[in-house]
């Protein structure tokens, strides 16, 4: 089996694989990683698992729209990749043998951004997701092959012509800034439109839509207006039903805590259910770059970090529900616990874990509100960071947080703006980064300083600061502003039952004071490190009282969180079937 070479791709002109042409120079050759060609040992593999099926030319082999689509490995004959927007018929590539079809969606459950159709006849192995997952536990070699291969497309794909989810927006509206970080934390591929903009008045005109509340989403050949986030995630086909469902562990919220976790406990066999509003990431996900994190030498972003998380606990079972929150839980007699979510759905845990991280902290301006979304951000990612291009951005903060937010929009920013309130950017900054930022040439920081107001029309245009020891107030024009200035426990929807400390953050182990824990504690046995004066219950990560802030220990955190698991688990005897 040869492979189909990157000529005869481009010849045929497909955007994607045009597209690896354009960037090969940049990043390398990506065509034998994102499209590789199957060995023997493989491909035997593949017969084990799945089953061969026959299509017929031009015979659709899946549609685009449809969720929990199959999975082809091509014996003969070649399949056209397409994305069909709004009628028209764009061939993205063209697989041939022994190469195989998806991309992350296969293990997402999501819809199919793309549709598949036989070129001329063809002979496929065929498996579900199930016996995918399967394949990918018992085969490593292959599990690599795929898992990188599914990677890349899904960045290929990103960066070129394809269209996915329209999105046709004001760019300065909140609600607009807040479904393009949906889209973003879930990597979900799109394209925005600004409504003002010769192509969105264009595109909105052929959806009928001339007249409707902005934003407006077109994806899967249906038009919404102004989604709520849940009616937005049951359009694109993320959502999904579980109601009634029992699980062994239910994380909530799926930062480095929630992600190491589900890893951990998919990987050894629990049945694990990860929750969260809004997607993979959690505060750890708006960071520009984390260069101080085990194994990545020279740093990885916060999104490449949760994705690869995501990615890992997709292939050993986990599920992921977005964008949910937790309403309440209840502790039935049984031990189980019992959470009710925003949707009215109810789902059982034999085990909880709140990985629910924190809530940024607001600027004390009075229209703080306003602004958010319109030029006021609490991350810098590639979204937010076009905003600011050849202009001044100002980042309030002074923690790690901040700090790589400014190094990563001095790459675009014609200037960069710290504001902080002490006297040395050292005392809260790691020092390696503390370094670069005072030695970096478009990079200014402002120590001493507040800001006091926020001026402009529809978006942020300027910002008055004052300088504390001087009282002096000056007017600083400015594209953004992002703030850094910490944040406060996520924790108000939990029960009472489960004991916090005076900030709000939750109190675990040796943590809970003794006489508290004795009016609480019910199991015949002491809690475990992370375990919460509720029986079943744990807490790890930036939630948890005496925590470390950083990445690296949400990891710990997350990862030690399962070894009570385990021994809350014990107590139950069998554990709940897993699929």
């Amino acid at each position: 089996m040869q492979p189909v070479c990157l000529a005869r791709r481009t010849k045929s002109n497909n955007y994607l694989t045009d597209k690896i042409e354009t960037i090969e120079g940049q990043m390398g050759s990506q065509c034998d990683v994102a499209f590789p060609v199957l060995d023997d040992e493989q491909m035997s593999a593949v017969l084990e698992h799945g089953k061969l099926v026959r299509f017929a030319a031009d015979e659709v082999m899946f549609q685009q729209g449809v969720k929990d689509y199959p999975f082809f490995v091509i014996k003969s004959g070649e399949v056209r990749i397409v994305e069909n927007h709004h009628g028209v018929e764009q061939q993205v590539t063209v697989h041939g043998c022994g190469e195989f079809t998806g991309d992350v969606d296969m293990l997402t459950g999501r819809a199919a951004v793309i549709g598949a159709i036989a070129k001329g006849p063809v002979e496929a192995y065929q498996l579900c997701g199930v016996r995918l997952r399967k394949l990918l536990n018992d085969c490593p070699a292959f599990s690599d092959k795929l898992l990188e291969a599914f990677q890349v497309r899904r960045k290929l794909l990103e960066s070129s012509g394809f269209v996915g989810v329209s999105i046709i927006g004001d760019v300065s509206c909140l609600r607009t800034a807040r479904l393009r970080e949906f889209f973003y934390k879930n990597h979900v591929p799109h394209s925005f439109f600004e409504a003002h903009g010769e192509a969105g008045r264009k595109l909105l005109q052929e959806l009928d839509a001339v007249n409707a509340e902005l934003p407006v989403i077109h994806c899967n050949r249906h038009t919404v207006h102004n989604p709520s986030l849940p009616e937005l995630a049951e359009c694109i086909g993320i959502s999904r039903r579980v109601h009634g469902e029992s699980f062994d562990l239910v994380i909530v919220g799926s930062g480095p805590a929630g992600l190491a976790a589900a890893v951990y406990a998919a990987s050894e066999g629990i049945r694990t259910l990860v929750i969260d509003s809004m997607g993979p990431g959690g505060q750890a996900g708006s960071s520009s770059k984390i260069e101080n994190f085990l194994g990545f030498p020279s740093g990885i972003s916060g999104s490449d970090l949760a994705n690869r998380g995501y990615l890992q606990a997709l292939k050993f079972g986990a599920q992921f529900i977005a964008p949910i929150t937790v309403q309440s839980i209840e502790t039935l007699e049984s031990g189980e616990h019992q959470l009710t979510l925003c949707t009215a759905q109810m789902v059982k845990a034999r085990c909880v874990l709140v990985a629910s991280g924190v809530t940024y902290r607001q600027l004390g301006v009075s229209n703080t509100r306003h602004f958010e979304g319109a030029g006021l951000y609490y991350a810098a990612t590639s979204v937010e960071s076009r905003i600011c291009e050849n202009s001044t951005a100002v980042v309030v903060g002074g923690g790690n947080s901040a700090g790589q937010a400014a190094m990563f929009l001095a790459q675009t920013a014609q200037a960069v703006k710290i504001v902080i309130r002490g006297d040395d950017l050292g005392k809260s900054m790691s020092a390696y980064l503390c370094g670069r930022v005072l030695n970096h040439p478009k990079i200014e920081v402002l120590t001493e300083s507040e800001i006091v107001a926020i001026q402009g029309a529809r978006c942020v245009e300027s910002i008055d600061l004052i300088h504390r020891p001087s009282e002096r107030v000056t007017t600083l024009a400015c594209a953004a502003l992002f703030c850094f200035i910490g944040a406060q426990p996520h924790t108000k929807w939990l029960p009472e039952s489960v004991l916090l400390n005076d900030a709000g953050y939750v109190l675990t182990g040796a943590a809970i004071p003794p006489d508290k824990l004795t009016a609480q504690w019910t199991a015949d046995r002491p809690p475990c490190d992370l375990e919460t004066s509720v029986p079943g219950i744990l807490a790890a990560g930036d939630v948890r009282a005496g925590s470390t802030k950083r990445c690296g220990f949400a990891v710990g955190d997350g990862s030690m969180a399962i070894t009570c698991v385990h021994r809350v688990l014990s107590t139950f005897g069998q554990r709940v079937t897993t699929v």
